[in-house]
Parts: structure tokens; C-alpha cells; sequence
């Protein structure tokens, strides 16, 4: 089979791509051909990077200001996608927060905080994004998951097991969707680094102790970045993958040690 990995006439849809991973996915998308709807609660973000993609990809990049955890917003969007492009293509379910509490005396908000951000925001987009995508008998879904998810490293347990519980609807929902044509996976990323995200932080607070954690637990001894996810949403969501539905892709630098 000749690789196919061109995304050009394909309409894809990006949650939370003001910045950092959701940024790094667009761009790539956009770099295949694609053309792309970014989104984000900050209309600032949301305005410089989209001035910042649209002068790369001139009319390729549309945006979208909103909460994309409300069902009624994302429904609404998509009507708009629908109804401006004719149809659907590749769904990113990037929402997400991994700041939390440690430890095991956790308040219920935090735990609702998680569950609403981490799972049920993901969830609500994929299911109303099955309802267009069922109609074209066609599509791919992919939700950005954690290897907070797949097995115990140094994260919240609020936002582990809101991680896990976005794996293990993947994997039931899966099948489902395959009878209608349409592909689900997930990517896990580990560290990612980024500006303004976790680990930015924790860099400029304390390099050296930040240093010796990557250096110690990651074999590959860096940060990954939004790029090493941007490609791989790329293959998952290009004929290349068109056997690929189920899956849980691990980006982490050899972090994990579960087969």
C-alpha cells in the first residue's frame, strides 16, 4: 500500500488548540493540508494563535471561542462545521488539566473538577461527534489521554483516574463505532514540555530537581514536546491508520514500564 499520510480536503476539529498540545496538533493537521478548527475559553489565546496559523496557512484555519465541555455548545459547533464545510473529518478530544491535589484526603469538588475536565468534556464531544460521522459511515476520533492513566507515576489520583476512565471509554466505545466505519484511539503522552504548561513551571521553580526527574526516570533523558504528539495525530487520523481502531499510543520516552 502506498503511504497515504496527506490530509488535504480533510475537516478536522481540535479542542483546547490555543496553545500548547492542541496548538502542536493543529499545526501539524494544517501542514498535511487540512483544514482546521481551533478552540479555547481565552479569546486572547485563542486570537494569537490563530493570527499565528492563518498567516502559515491562509484560509485553512477557523476558530472558535467557547466551552467545549457543555454538550449544547459542542453540539452547536458542530452544526456550524457541518454546515460551513458539509462535513466532519478527524475530532481531537484534547481538553484537559492535571492540577490537582496529591495524596488520598481529596475534597469531592476536586474529584468533580477532574472527572468534568479530564473524561466527561471528552466523552460529550466524541458522542456528538459520532452522530455526524455516523451519517458519512467515516471518520476518526482521538482522545488525548496520560500515562497517569496506564499505570501509577507521580500525578494526582483525581486526574489519574479520570485518565484511566477516558481509556477505558475509548476502548468500549470503540467497537461500537467501528461498525458505522468510524476509527477511536488514544494517544498518552508523558512529559511534555511547553510554554505555560506544568512542567514550564516546574522548570523555572526549580530546574535542578526537575532536571534529575527526567534525567532519572524517562530512558530517553528529555522532555517530549507537542510536536512528537502532533505527528502521531497526524498517522492516526490519515488512511495510513485505516486498520489502526482500540488503540492506546504511548509518547513518553520509555517512562512506563507496563508491556
Amino acid at each position: 500500500m502506498i503511504p497515504t499520510l496527506n490530509l488535504t480536503k480533510k475537516v478536522a476539529l481540535v479542542s483546547g488548540s490555543s496553545r500548547g498540545i492542541g496548538k502542536g496538533i493543529a499545526y501539524h493537521l494544517l501542514s498535511r493540508g487540512a483544514t482546521v478548527y481551533i478552540t479555547g475559553r481565552s479569546q486572547n489565546d485563542l486570537d494569537l494563535t490563530y493570527n499565528e496559523l492563518n498567516r502559515q496557512f491562509p484560509d485553512h484555519v477557523c476558530k472558535f471561542q467557547g466551552d467545549l465541555s457543555n454538550t449544547s455548545t459542542i453540539a452547536g459547533l458542530l452544526q456550524t462545521i457541518n454546515n460551513e464545510k458539509g462535513h466532519i473529518d478527524v475530532v481531537v478530544a484534547n481538553i484537559g488539566s492535571g492540577r490537582s491535589r496529591m495524596g488520598w484526603d481529596i475534597p469531592d469538588n476536586l474529584w468533580e473538577e477532574s472527572m468534568e475536565v479530564n473524561f466527561l468534556s471528552a466523552v460529550r464531544l466524541s458522542r456528538e461527534s459520532l452522530r455526524y460521522m455516523m451519517d458519512a459511515k467515516k471518520g476518526a476520533i482521538i482522545f488525548i489521554a496520560s500515562i497517569a492513566g496506564v499505570e501509577t507515576i507521580a500525578a494526582p489520583a483525581p486526574y489519574a483516574c479520570a485518565k484511566a476512565a477516558l481509556l477505558s471509554y475509548m476502548k468500549n466505545t470503540a467497537p461500537y463505532a467501528a461498525q458505522q466505519g468510524i476509527r477511536m484511539n488514544a494517544i498518552s503522552p508523558g512529559n511534555i514540555l511547553f510554554p505555560g504548561g506544568t512542567w514550564d513551571q516546574k522548570t523555572h521553580d526549580n530546574p535542578e530537581l526537575t532536571e534529575k526527574y527526567i534525567q532519572e526516570n524517562v530512558p530517553l533523558q528529555r522532555f517530549g514536546t507537542p510536536d512528537d504528539i502532533g505527528s502521531l495525530v497526524c498517522y492516526l487520523a490519515s488512511e495510513d491508520a485505516s486498520f489502526i481502531t482500540g488503540g492506546n499510543f504511548i509518547v513518553d520516552g520509555g517512562q512506563t514500564r507496563s508491556i
